[in-house]
Order: C-alpha cells, then structure tokens, then sequence
C-alpha cells in the first residue's frame, strides 16, 4: 500500500531530498513550509516526476496552522502513515551568556514544540488506524551539545527524548518513531560555503572521519527504510548519520575560538 507521507519544512534542503525520495518510491507526498513559493516548486518537482502530491503551508509553532494540516492531509487522502518531523529555523551563533530571548524561543517553538503539535496530531489518527511511522530529524547537537548553538542542540535533545518516548506510548499501536540525528550536511547553503572556502565547513569536514558532509539523498534514504516493512519493529531509536562526525571535537573548539574573537564572551 502506498504510504501517505507528511514532511514539513520540506521547501528545500533535507525535507526536500525526503519529499522528493518518498515520491520516486511511489508515496503521495504532503510537501509542507512556512514558504509558499518554495513549497510549490517542490510539489510541481514532483508532479513533473509523475508523482502525486500536496502542498500545504503552515507555520508548525502556530498549533492552529498545524491543526489546519492534518485536517487538510486527512481530508484529502483519508489517512496518515508517515510523519517525518524536518521543520527548522537557522540561528545566530552566541554563547549562552549572550543569547537573546527571542532566539531561545523561536528555536524552540518551530523546532521542539512544532514536532511536539505535529506528533500529537500524528498520533491521534494512527492510534486509531492502528499502525503508522514517525521520524524526526534531530541533530548529533542535541546528542552532545555543540558551543555557539545551545538552543539549537536543547532543541534536538528534546526532539530524541520525546521520540524515546512515543516509541513507549505509541508502540501497542503498532506505531514506531524514531530520530535521525545528522552532523553537517551537504545542502544548497552548506556546499555554497564549501566552495567559499568557509572555515566553519573546513573545519566541519576535517573533523569528520569519513572526510565530507552527509548528503540530503542519504538522509531521505535512512527515512524510506524507517518507513518500510524492513524497520517495523524498530523502534525508539537514534541513529547519527553523521560520518562519524560525533566522536570529534573539532567544531566545538573552533566555535569557542570564533565567538571570543568575535568579543561575544561576557567578561
């Protein structure tokens, strides 16, 4: 049976890739973003490819926009199978001691509470349906902490423990959830960076093992697999994609460099 697929903040980047992935495999796709043009350019990527799918914009923080969705996924296709939780909101480097209020919260609300609101409302139509997949897209930050970007890496460390524990609430009903936690990968912006010779993704890559950023294609990969009948009784689970990335320290050292040259440390 085909799968019906929601993936929000899936207008570019890794959302993207999984959009255009589950498609390939067959899957009608709800392709959601907070940006309308983005949106639609993948969505008409996909129906050029043959594909079915729908695009629904919806800031995942607003927990109205988000119950809008589903209504409109479930109003549509009858059903949900898969969730994957992508959405996200890029942030300014500080330490802690200098981070602004509404970075903390905007962070959190699109990163963590937008998984929460759409999980919630993932859950209530799977528990009926008595069966369905939820993954979400953390981050090797939210394994370790990473200097400069504490609420991003609170924000992913929120975002495994809340999968941790719908795996135990959501597993008699037939329903898994599991993370994916990548290290830097290669999006648009990333490789553009590359090509700039940026520090930060020289640095990046250095310290990773296998040497380059994760590919978004290996990541949509990862998800189709958790999807599939192959991973039904996987559940609960984090998995790092990452190259290896997670045993080095390299990042964090040249953020705390970085930032003090910068003068952002508080004396």
């Amino acid at each position: 049976m085909d799968l019906v697929t929601l993936i929000t903040g899936s207008g570019s980047g890794i959302g993207r890739a999984v959009a255009m992935r589950f498609s390939e495999a067959g899957n009608p796709v709800v392709v959601n973003d907070i940006h309308q043009v983005n949106g639609e350019k993948v969505l008409s990527e996909i129906q050029a490819r043959g594909g079915r799918g729908l695009f629904v914009p919806a800031d995942v923080s607003d927990v109205d926009q988000v119950r809008a969705l589903f209504k409109t996924v479930l109003d549509t296709f009858g059903r949900l199978d898969v969730l994957v939780n992508n959405a996200g909101v890029p942030g300014a480097f500080s330490f802690i001691a200098d981070m602004p209020d509404e970075t903390w919260h905007r962070t959190l609300a699109v990163h963590l509470t937008g998984a929460f609101y759409c999980m919630r409302e993932a859950l209530r139509t799977m528990m009926k349906a008595g069966n369905g997949r939820i993954i979400n897209i953390a981050s090797i930050a939210g394994l370790n902490g990473t200097a400069g970007s504490a609420e991003y890496a609170a924000a992913k460390a929120g975002i495994i423990n809340l999968t941790k524990t719908c795996a135990k609430e959501a597993g008699p009903f037939r329903i898994t959830a599991n993370a994916i936690a990548p290290g830097m990968v290669g999006t648009p912006t990333n490789l553009s960076l590359q090509e700039k010779e940026s520090p930060f993704i020289k640095t990046a890559v250095n310290g990773t093992p296998t040497g380059r950023m994760t590919d978004p294609a290996e990541i949509a990969e990862l998800c189709l697999f958790l999807a599939s009948p192959g991973a039904s009784n996987l559940t609960g689970q984090v998995i790092a994609l990452d190259g290896g990335a997670g045993v080095s320290m390299s990042m964090d050292d040249f953020m705390r460099e970085y930032l003090t040259r910068k003068g952002l440390r508080r004396e």
